[in-house]
């Protein structure tokens, strides 16, 4: 083996003793019947106040009005598949492994490839109707919840465009929140059980397919966009895009779900976080508040101001040292117990 081969991975093994790895792949669905019940204590504060707030009645009332939200989801999904609901759980607790197949179905190295994803993609309804019925039973972040509670706390109301809408369980709430609402995405199998959840629940939302249409401008009050920019392959365009499409003032809510590159996250096309937050905000956004510690609350601003260039520049500056901190709160200190393995890993090979 050449000199240069060991020597990259002698230093690849290093690392991965002295810093934990950003996470990689989700793994399996949890499935509440089997696992331990929900600890509220290792909550987040924002995430307790989402959980035990009564708006979480409407969001399993928008999965099952007359069931629960587990039977509903998977008969749904049976339903509109033509499969059994024992063939539908299957498919919702792996559907991580569905997805990596459908990705290594084709090159997805090319613009094309990756609207072929998207555009054929079946995975991602599983996984997404899974993690509804998981926020309904205290097994994941009810994001939806979380940010009626910051604009009912200021008495922001009005036109609300779900961007990246998946499955559209969270248009259908804020819908029935009396928002006015729409829902944008470019993977047309979602929309498209999007649209038959709607005409089932008798929810009348608007759709645009970001295939054949472009946002309008200045027509939303606010915008959600959860988990969905890390999956962008254009993403300032994206911002760019957002920005037109949001009134002065109005209102972004978004994350950014980073992972380390692995076959399993392949569809998560950016990693860092902080860079990410800068060039968002460099679009024409301030970031007013944070929500559970990942839920970013923008607020829409004029970008071509002095002031938002002073703030964008200030950003650039310190983007590099947010990327330190970030890795610096990943490095497993040495500690004797921590040497003594490093010592001995070091030894045996």
């Amino acid at each position: 083996m050449p000199k240069s081969i060991q020597t990259h991975r002698a230093l690849a093994r290093l690392a991965d003793l002295v810093i934990r790895p950003l996470q990689t792949k989700q793994g399996a669905h949890i499935d509440p019947e089997l696992a331990p019940p929900p600890d509220p204590d290792t909550w987040s504060a924002d995430q307790r106040d989402a959980y035990f707030d009564g708006n979480m009645k409407r969001l399993r009332d928008c999965i099952a009005a007359d069931s629960d939200c587990r039977s509903a989801i998977l008969a749904e999904l049976a339903e509109y598949h033509s499969e059994t609901v024992e063939t539908a759980y299957n498919k919702c607790i792996n559907w991580e492994q569905l997805s990596v197949e459908e990705w290594r179905s084709a090159d997805r190295s090319t613009p094309e490839g990756l609207q072929d994803f998207y555009d054929t993609l079946s995975s991602w309804k599983y996984d997404l109707a899974w993690y509804a019925y998981l926020q309904t039973a205290g097994y994941a972040f009810p994001q939806a919840v979380a940010v009626l509670r910051f604009l009912q706390d200021r008495h922001i109301s009005g036109s609300l465009l779900d961007f990246g809408s998946g499955i559209g369980l969270n248009a259908q709430f804020f819908h029935r929140s009396s928002f006015d609402v729409t829902i944008a995405d470019i993977s047309r199998p979602l929309l498209r059980y999007a649209a038959w959840r709607f005409e089932r629940h008798q929810d009348p939302i608007r759709i645009i397919d970001l295939n054949q249409s472009q946002l309008p401008d200045s027509s939303f009050d606010m915008v959600t966009a959860f988990d969905v920019l890390v999956h962008v392959p254009k993403f300032d365009a994206t911002a760019a895009q957002l920005h037109r499409a949001i009134k002065p003032d109005g209102w972004l809510f978004a994350n950014f779900d980073t992972r380390s590159p692995h076959e399993a996250t392949a569809w998560h096309l950016h990693n860092n976080k902080f860079d990410l937050d800068r060039r968002l905000k460099l679009a024409g956004f301030i970031k007013r508040h944070m929500i559970g510690g990942f839920l970013g609350c923008y607020q829409r601003v004029e970008a071509n101001t002095l002031a938002h260039r002073l703030r964008s520049g200030r950003d650039l500056v310190v983007a590099p040292t947010l990327t330190v901190g970030s890795i610096a709160s990943r490095v497993r200190w040495p500690t004797p117990k921590r040497l003594g393995k490093l010592l001995s890993r070091a030894g045996r090979r």
